[in-house]
């Protein structure tokens, strides 16, 4: 009786497990296993009627064609960009939500997708937060926002990474990586358990390509075929890195990327299409959550 009230007030009623463990007198962990042994014991039932579905075979096929841990294709009603944004999201919140084990460090990056995916969760183990890039000079707000919305709900502690996404030079960068915060941030990456990052499309689809422009420095490296970046690596539509901002970026390395257990990228629509295939490619991703068109072009390109 006990774990069916508890299915019941979570899946139906919408109560957390934390307000439900406060009122039985026991742990949040215990709750969540109550729930899950109701639905397996057939004590409650519970029907999908999601408002964004996801296509189960396509995001089987995808995984297996790229060799990822797992795929997530979302079914969007429309091609519209902004909509596209807003399914992703709530399928990345839902997998961070499930994922994301207790005394974790979990690295996030930039872009809006990942601003509405961490206002989307509610509920997740106590981890810590880390800021995997500086900030692009068009998202410095979003990007902190977003790492404080979800330190916030995980209760663990924030390393916000107080520089710029990218340096004038080289000297400008080897002053800034030489602050204390900066220092902080960048040591605590080497540790994460998790990262999770927009994939940039470039030219249209990405704010490190847009800053650039506004130093004029986007051109050479798009003749150079730079299609996309992940974190602070920049990949040509082959997935091969392109190395043209040595000792200028700020952020997670290649290396310490490939180094992360769990490597989510979050992306979908037309502008980054390309770029999603560059970075499945790559090999640096585990886990992608993207929509249909942009799978079933990444199934076409094999």
């Amino acid at each position: 009786m006990q774990y069916a009230y508890a299915a019941v007030q979570n899946l139906q009623h919408g109560r957390s497990t934390i307000e439900i463990a406060e009122e039985l007198g026991i742990s949040r962990f215990l709750v969540g296993r109550m729930i899950r042994r109701a639905r397996e014991d057939g004590l409650v039932e519970v029907r999908t009627r999601l408002p964004e579905p996801i296509a189960p075979e396509l995001s089987k096929a995808l995984s297996r064609a790229y060799g990822l841990e797992s795929a997530f294709v979302a079914l969007t009603p429309s091609k519209d960009e902004t909509r596209t944004r807003t399914t992703i999201a709530s399928i990345g919140a839902r997998f961070l939500s499930e994922t994301i084990g207790e005394d974790a460090i979990v690295g996030l990056g930039p872009g809006r997708t990942i601003l509405d995916t961490c206002g989307r969760i509610r509920e997740v183990a106590t981890c810590d937060v880390v800021q995997l890039t500086g900030f692009a000079s068009v998202d410095a707000g979003t990007h902190l926002e977003a790492i404080s919305q979800l330190s916030g709900v995980a209760k663990g502690r924030m390393f916000a990474l107080p520089a710029s996404f990218v340096t004038r030079s080289a000297r400008s960068w080897d002053a800034v990586t030489r602050e204390p915060a900066v220092q902080q941030a960048l040591a605590r990456i080497d540790h994460i358990d998790m990262a999770a990052l927009t994939v940039g499309g470039w030219p249209g689809s990405s704010l490190l390509a847009s800053q650039l422009d506004e130093l004029d420095e986007l051109a050479p490296l798009l003749r150079r075929g730079v299609v996309a970046e992940l974190g602070t690596t920049l990949l040509d539509i082959d997935g091969n890195e392109v190395d043209g901002l040595h000792r200028r970026l700020i952020g997670i390395t290649t290396a310490q990327l490939e180094r992360t257990p769990t490597r989510i990228a979050l992306g979908g629509g037309a502008g980054k299409q390309r770029a999603v295939l560059a970075a499945l490619r790559s090999g640096l991703v585990t886990t992608l959550i993207t929509d249909e068109g942009t799978a079933r072009a990444a199934l076409d390109a094999l």
